[in-house]
């Protein structure tokens, strides 16, 4: 019985050794990794949005308060400086009404105070052309000592006097001076009433309504400045090397083939960065670097801002 089990077990041994020698004549490959700069394509795809070549701006107050008049509404086009809306403004107004009496008054002021120097050297001047008469007389004894000397102080004091006066015309116009920045201050508090668009352009949304409050510096609306459409497209690190700034790019929507846009690379990116745009979740886990890339789109395509679409970039034949 023994015999039988030891003549089962030695094919299997002498199998075994030709299967490992069999293997050990075979060489040895290893897996190339894919080297991206050995890749041969003709376009790079990204996924990106409709922007404004200005971006969408968000308007902020630079002062709260009350909004008291709405001027514009959503979809409106807009101009540059023109008001959109005017937050309570009563007190800032009667501020710059006080402070422009103020300034009325202190001109005048100012005024009197200069015909008075005027008046002074007048008299200044008329007494020195005395002095210089009584003392030429007193010379030749016409005159007496007592009437020199009583001259010779009129004119000091009058000296005095026209010094006292010009000192008044300085401090008159120091002081309205003074209040003209202070008209100034007051005017620009108050303007920062009216919210004003610094760009022609649509108003996207307006965040604001009558009677609604608006804090310092808060968001109250979102504009589209005028200007040719862009796409804020991220391309995958792969190929972030490959682009060049005038290439074509082809526009379509995300899942379709048919092109709706087209237009040209105007800016990359100097620098690689986390993806920011159509990010899953906020606290995904994402290795790969994009790279931003802009392309100003041609004529008037109809595209809706904000709207998702695919970029297919050429690449040229010099750049694979």
């Amino acid at each position: 019985m023994n015999k039988k089990i030891l003549l089962v077990i030695i094919p299997f041994i002498l199998t075994g050794c030709g299967g490992g020698k069999e293997n050990k004549d075979k060489p040895v490959t290893e897996s190339n990794p894919v080297n991206s700069d050995i890749v041969e394509v003709s376009e790079v795809v990204g996924v990106g949005k409709v922007e404004p070549e200005k971006k969408i701006i968000s308007l902020a107050a630079s002062t709260g308060g009350i909004v008291k008049e709405i001027y514009r509404n959503e979809g409106d086009s807009i101009k540059k400086d023109e008001p959109l809306a005017r937050l309570d403004d009563e007190l800032e107004l009667i501020k710059v009404s006080q402070l422009r009496s103020q300034y009325n008054t202190q001109k005048s002021q100012e005024e009197i105070d200069k015909l008075n120097l005027q008046e002074s050297e007048a008299r200044l001047s008329n007494k020195k052309k005395l002095l210089e008469s009584v003392r030429s007389l007193a010379t030749k004894g016409a005159e007496t000592k007592q009437t020199l000397d009583d001259l010779e102080t009129e004119v000091t004091t009058l000296y005095l006097s026209v010094e006292k006066d010009r000192a008044s015309v300085k401090l008159s116009a120091s002081r309205l001076k003074e209040l003209s920045e202070q008209v100034r201050y007051a005017e620009a508090e108050a303007a920062k009433k009216i919210l004003r668009s610094p760009y022609d352009g649509v108003m996207l949304e307006l965040q604001i309504e009558r009677g609604s409050a608006v804090n310092q510096f808060e968001s109250y609306a979102e504009i589209a400045p005028s200007g040719p459409m862009t796409v804020r497209t991220e391309v995958d690190e792969l190929f972030a090397g490959r682009l060049r700034n005038g290439l074509d790019a082809d526009i379509r929507f995300v899942g379709s083939d048919s092109v709706v846009a087209r237009g040209k690379v105007i800016f990359l990116s100097p620098y690689l960065k986390k993806k920011s745009l159509f990010s899953q979740k906020a606290n995904e886990q994402e290795d790969r670097l994009v790279r931003e890339v802009r392309i100003k789109l041609e004529s008037d395509n109809g595209l809706i801002l904000n709207s998702k679409v695919e970029s297919v970039i050429k690449l040229k034949n010099n750049q694979l």
